[in-house]
């Protein structure tokens, strides 16, 4: 199963979604969700932005990819080309945040502060961040590399 994560940035904020639904229900994070059959990535991050906030991307730019231990499963994309008002979703609470606020919250999706500042560097290349995690679901080490197409 493959999903996409899209952060949306607008000046030094960044877009993002308190969750009212697991997976991360009652954590900040981006917005995105499970890609459907036939469906791209790219289609699936410009619906999933719409549907969540109601905005409407103009343009995307491809990230990389989360790996939840060793399988690669989230399309990771950025945006700060993106256009119309943003609405009341079911999936959470939207505000805009500080990019500091996000880097030092407890109340972010863990893995975020690591990856977050890279995502919205738009000068930078497409990577894989390897997420580890414990029996019990504690992060236990990021590893990040080059994303390398197939």
């Amino acid at each position: 199963m493959k999903y996409t994560l899209c952060f949306l940035k607008k000046d030094d904020e960044v877009l993002m979604l308190l969750r009212a639904k697991e997976p991360n229900k009652g954590k900040w994070n981006g917005v995105g969700g499970k890609i459907e059959h036939e469906e791209t990535p790219v289609e699936n991050c410009k619906r999933e932005v719409l549907e969540e906030t109601g905005l409407q991307l103009k343009n995307q730019i491809f990230k990389g990819m989360i790996a939840l231990n060793g399988i690669e499963c989230i399309y990771v994309f950025a945006s700060n080309d993106f256009e119309g008002n943003i609405l009341p979703s079911d999936e959470g609470i939207l505000e805009w945040k500080k990019i500091d606020w996000i880097l030092s919250s407890k109340g972010v999706v863990e893995n975020i502060p690591f990856f977050i500042e890279d995502v919205i560097d738009f000068t930078s290349e497409p990577k894989v961040y390897d997420c580890s995690y414990s029996d019990s679901g504690e992060l236990t080490e990021i590893q990040v590399k080059l994303f390398q197409p197939l």
